[in-house]
């Protein structure tokens, strides 16, 4: 009917185009609802999964880990999901290692804020930030070396030394190698650390805060 109006140029065809106009834009108000339930079930199904790797990496220690993951989103500009997805990687890694106690749930939680902060400081997408730094710990170098952080055993055992620490380095255990690594990333990474609350105000933070803000919403809305 609209094509026949185009070749009459016929008066109607202003008032055809705006019913057309219309029927579109509820198409696409109903595709987006529906895309926003979808992403909130996505989000919720996520958060269920991702607690139980938290209950299993961290045990008896996880509920720190759920305050902390509460609090990511003001703090580093992480959702809850992300927060504990990226805390139960790294508790799981950390383990791994040969470390145990109260110290996997620190070193977890500051690496994740890590995560957050060198995203913002670098205006970097924070799952680059993170798998940067989940390979620097056990012992890669290239990830963090495109960001002037170069971990190779010369500056490990350097960074040892300034610190008392006699053990060559290949000399120490997995969790005493791992321990290193960790001290001299957040030596090495000061300048970054809280760099998403102290830039809060940017456009680049901002955006990135209501984005996953959003999430965090519409994931709570369907689960409730």
């Amino acid at each position: 009917e609209f094509n026949s109006k185009v070749e009459r140029g016929s008066d109607a065809l202003s008032g055809m185009a705006g019913k057309i106009a219309g029927m579109v834009a509820g198409y696409l108000s109903l595709q987006g609802a529906m895309n926003t339930v979808k992403a909130g079930i996505d989000y919720a199904s996520d958060l269920a999964e991702v607690q139980n790797v938290v209950d299993v990496a961290f045990g008896k220690s996880a509920d720190s880990i759920n305050d902390w993951s509460q609090k990511a989103l003001e703090a580093y500009g992480l959702n809850e999901v992300t927060a504990k997805r990226y805390n139960g990687t790294l508790g799981a890694m950390l383990k791994s290692s040969g470390l145990t106690g109260d110290s996997i749930v620190s070193m977890s939680e500051k690496l994740t804020g890590l995560a957050g902060d060198m995203a913002s400081f670098y205006n970097a997408d924070t799952d680059v930030a993170f798998e940067k730094i989940r390979s620097g710990i056990p012992g890669e170098t290239e990830p963090l070396k495109q960001w002037g952080i170069n971990m190779s055993v010369a500056n490990l055992e350097a960074y040892a030394l300034s610190q008392g620490i006699t053990t060559a380095y290949d000399k120490m255990s997995q969790a005493e190698q791992t321990m290193l690594r960790y001290n001299y990333l957040m030596a090495a990474t000061t300048d970054a650390q809280g760099d998403f609350a102290r830039t809060f105000p940017s456009f680049a933070n901002q955006t990135r805060y209501l984005s996953e803000s959003w999430k965090e919403f519409v994931g709570r809305m369907a689960a409730n």
